[in-house]
């Protein structure tokens, strides 16, 4: 209920935001102080002394100069005379956790600081500060603590009232929404593909980078803040996506492109990228080393290692490959392009905006599914190929009855049955009598017909538990599961009355003889066949068109 509730008052807020009076606060004047205030009964002294001398000025609040491993900061900012109705101060993140105070009242706090002024990773989530009416051309003050390469504030820092500032975040999260929505969706579909038929790697690779392009997406929605607050789960998501990329690009690389490399340089990428994701993420929970720090070592072994590597081999790789290995490549350099911006903005060079860079990555993927298609068509071609090789194996090309082979292998089955359960079969042997005149006097062609019309009145004859099958020639078998003998010889006898009593055309009435035998306690299937065999040839020698048993 809360949460619709929420909804409900974030909807409202969203329609009937107020006129947007924003302040851009980076643009204000902004002091840092290194190191960290002392305390008198929670108050930190430095916020009682405006006119010290060791403010510095800064142009923005992150990484003053002379660091020399500290990891405490202090920011301060003079607020403006002219703040809007319902003012709330917006701050895209924070390296790492921060404590906010109105000149000595804390307001805010994102993390904990124990007694030496330290604390421990907590996610990099946006925060929402409100102002009260008395705020306006007061102090400031920010205190943080990060041992991170980054100290202090991260983009956009602005003063608005709460409506626009969440009418903000959803005209920039929809898309995000939206494009994460495309990428499960093709994700799912990938990965339904793999699991159901098509176990091609390719598109096992190719659902995963898909699912964690949209892991990405959402939980860098900033909206779903308010309803699910988990921002150190969110970032070990976000790192395992960031992680797995490179990882999954060059496992789909290695397995799609056919150009060898030397060294099996672009295997050993995504090998050493796997390492890297299992070390990071087992060493940051057991505690061995934080999260963060496993980005600043990824960022090098990205950046100086695998990106250069990777360029070389796509320029060689577009130039000397098909169009698919184009497609490919070209995909490729473009996620390579928004890899060196993104590494560019991380290192200050570019300036920091937020940009649709998701809408890239889902665009390079979508091409990468794209040159998947003919491999997957191809693969489809394959796999009928392969079904209907297994069923040629099986099946008697001319009366489309199971072969040899298929019926050896159901007497196997059916003896393991019968020592383990006791379950009865028996086998009904029947060989066309006189079937060489039929060959002799109207040929093969007419031979043929006549073994199919008897497959045929064999097939519509029998249960569906009972095995059919051409044992060679013109003799057939039957294998007859939980039939006794008897019954076995019931079923034969109607079996040769439906033959001798059916119309082969030119050739006119035929008949048929049979041998049946069953199955008995410490048989083995050549005794059985062998009787059903001695049983076949004792009714041809007693005038053919006859059932014996044996």
């Amino acid at each position: 209920m809360f949460k619709i509730i929420l909804f409900i008052s974030l909807f409202i807020n969203y329609l009937f935001a107020f006129e947007s009076n924003q302040i851009d606060l980076s643009l204000s004047k902004w002091e840092y102080r290194w190191g960290d205030s002392t305390f008198s009964n929670n108050t930190p002294i430095w916020t009682l002394e405006q006119d010290n001398k060791e403010w510095k000025e800064i142009l923005f609040p992150s990484n003053p100069p002379n660091r020399n491993n500290q990891t405490n900061v202090w920011y301060r900012v003079k607020l403006p005379n002219n703040l809007p109705n319902d003012a709330n101060l917006y701050i895209f993140s924070t390296d790492l956790i921060m404590e906010v105070y109105l000149e000595d009242k804390k307001i805010y706090q994102f993390g904990t600081f124990n007694v030496q002024g330290k604390g421990k990773f907590e996610g990099w989530p946006w925060h929402l500060i409100p102002l009260d009416n008395e705020a306006q051309n007061k102090y400031l003050y920010f205190r943080v603590f990060s041992n991170y390469l980054d100290i202090g504030l991260w983009g956009e820092i602005l003063i608005d009232s709460k409506g626009n500032i969440y009418k903000k975040l959803l005209d920039y999260d929809i898309p995000k929404i939206i494009i994460g929505s495309i990428s499960i969706f093709v994700s799912i579909l990938f990965l339904l593909t793999f699991f159901s038929k098509f176990r091609s790697k390719e598109l096992l690779i190719l659902g995963l980078l898909f699912l964690s392009q949209a892991l990405n997406v959402f939980c860098s929605v900033k909206i779903l803040k308010l309803y699910f607050d988990f921002p150190l789960l969110y970032q070990y998501i976000l790192a395992f996506s960031y992680f797995f990329f490179p990882l999954g690009i060059t496992y789909f690389m290695d397995k799609t492109i056919s150009f060898k490399t030397p060294f099996n340089l672009i295997r050993k990428i995504w090998q050493v990228h796997f390492l890297y994701l299992i070390i990071a993420f087992f060493g940051s929970i057991f505690g061995l080393f934080t999260l963060t720090s496993s980005y600043k070592y990824f960022d090098i072994l990205y950046n100086l290692i695998t990106l250069p590597i990777l360029t070389i081999f796509i320029i060689y790789f577009f130039i000397k490959g098909d169009k698919k290995i184009k497609i490919i490549t070209f995909s490729f350099f473009i996620i390579s392009l928004y890899w060196v911006y993104s590494t560019l903005i991380a290192l200050g060079v570019v300036p920091w905006e937020e940009y649709p860079s998701d809408i890239v990555i889902l665009i390079c993927l979508l091409l990468l599914a794209f040159s998947m298609i003919d491999r997957l068509n191809y693969t489809k071609e394959l796999e009928l190929a392969k079904e209907e090789l297994t069923k040629l194996s099986k099946i008697d090309f001319l009366t489309k009855l199971n072969n040899r082979n298929e019926i050896d292998s159901v007497l196997g089955i059916s003896e393991s049955i019968f020592k383990r359960f006791k379950d009865n079969f028996s086998v009904i042997l029947l060989d066309l009598d006189d079937f060489k005149y039929v060959n002799d006097t109207y040929g093969h062609l007419e031979g043929d017909k006549v073994l199919i019309s008897i497959a045929s009145i064999l097939t519509k004859s029998t249960r569906d538990i009972d095995i059919v099958g051409r044992w060679g020639g013109e003799e057939f078998i039957i294998i007859c599961p939980k039939t006794s003998q008897k019954e076995a010889i019931v079923l034969a006898e109607k079996l040769k009355n439906k033959i001798s009593n059916f119309d082969f055309g030119i050739v006119g009435k035929k008949t048929a003889s049979f041998g049946v035998s069953g199955f008995r306690e410490d048989d083995n299937l050549n005794e059985l066949l062998l009787r059903a065999d001695k049983a076949l040839y004792c009714a041809k020698e007693k005038g053919k068109n006859r059932v014996e048993e044996f």
